[in-house]
């Protein structure tokens, strides 16, 4: 009896091993299949042209030129290259692993390594986006890519003062990104002619910043150039995220349509405004400033 009870039990068990293996082979096999989603329809008008069938956008991050500290694991030719500031200088460095380790503060030109935060955060979201409707990227640095490669692809531009940028905008009408402001050629009632960056009168933090988004042809009539550039880092963040975001993005649409004479076509190609709200160095409230139709 006890043998056969033993057996019974044993039994079970296998069975029951084999149901939750053969059922953890189907849903691990369901799990690996990935499924394409298709964007909200707040966004889809603005990111069609980049999006299957299409081929993959070009996302291009800036190089900035700055100066960096330099340090022990520097050449000889590197350092003798710097430009010494004294510590006390520089309380901004304080509370620095740059303060505590370097003896000395010497800065070296660098045009190759750094991008900027904004730009960073953005093509995440830009990648997860792309990622979540099946669709593959190119991201590349700027120093990297010249004109004719932008020519030839659908590309996107993230943050301004890359050294081809000024060819891109030739003959735009509307506003133009040039010497850290955007300036308005021809005003609209309760515009400005120049949008400048705002910052604290105490503590001189930065506390308003501007973008530009260009959505302009390339040489075939099937290609766009996106273009996305804050005057501050914060400001190419926050128009990503203005970008990526189906509410807000319902409003540009709507502000779009509004300059076609039937009130319903988005123009093919545009220019928006933005502008936002900027505490401890992290954007925060984001807002359409105006817009402008391009002609074809």
């Amino acid at each position: 009896l006890h043998l056969a009870i033993t057996l019974i039990l044993a039994a079970a068990c296998l069975v029951l091993a084999f149901l939750l293996v053969a059922r953890g082979w189907r849903s691990g096999k369901a799990q690996s299949v990935p499924t394409a989603t298709t964007l909200p329809e707040g966004l889809e008008w603005f990111w069609e042209p980049f999006l299957p069938p299409a081929e993959p956008p070009l996302i291009v991050i800036p190089n900035h030129p700055l100066l960096r500290a330099a340090h022990d694991g520097d050449s000889p030719q590197t350092l003798a290259r710097g430009h010494e500031i004294p510590k006390a200088a520089l309380p901004e460095f304080r509370d620095t692993i740059h303060f505590r380790e370097l003896k000395r503060f010497r800065f070296v030109p660098s045009v190759t390594d750094f991008t900027s935060v904004g730009e960073t955060i953005g093509v995440v979201s830009l990648c997860q986006m792309f990622s979540n409707v099946g669709q593959k990227y190119r991201l590349q640095q700027s120093r990297l890519v010249n004109f004719e490669e932008i020519k030839g692809n659908n590309a996107i531009l993230l943050g301004g003062n890359q050294s081809w940028s000024g060819r891109v905008f030739l003959n735009v009408q509307g506003f133009h990104f040039q010497g850290g402001v955007i300036t308005n050629t021809k005003p609209q009632p309760g515009e400005k002619s120049v949008y400048k960056p705002e910052f604290d009168p105490v503590t001189n933090q930065l506390r308003r910043d501007y973008a530009l988004v260009l959505m302009l042809p390339n040489e075939r009539s099937d290609k766009r150039v996106l273009l996305i550039y804050g005057i501050y880092t914060q400001g190419s963040q926050a128009a990503i995220e203005y970008l990526t975001n189906p509410e807000r993005m319902a409003d540009l649409r709507k502000a779009l349509m509004d300059l076609s004479p039937d009130h319903r076509t988005v123009p093919t190609y545009f220019q928006a405004l933005l502008t936002t709200t900027v505490e401890n160095a992290v954007p925060g409230n984001f807002s359409l400033v105006a817009v402008r139709a391009i002609s074809n």
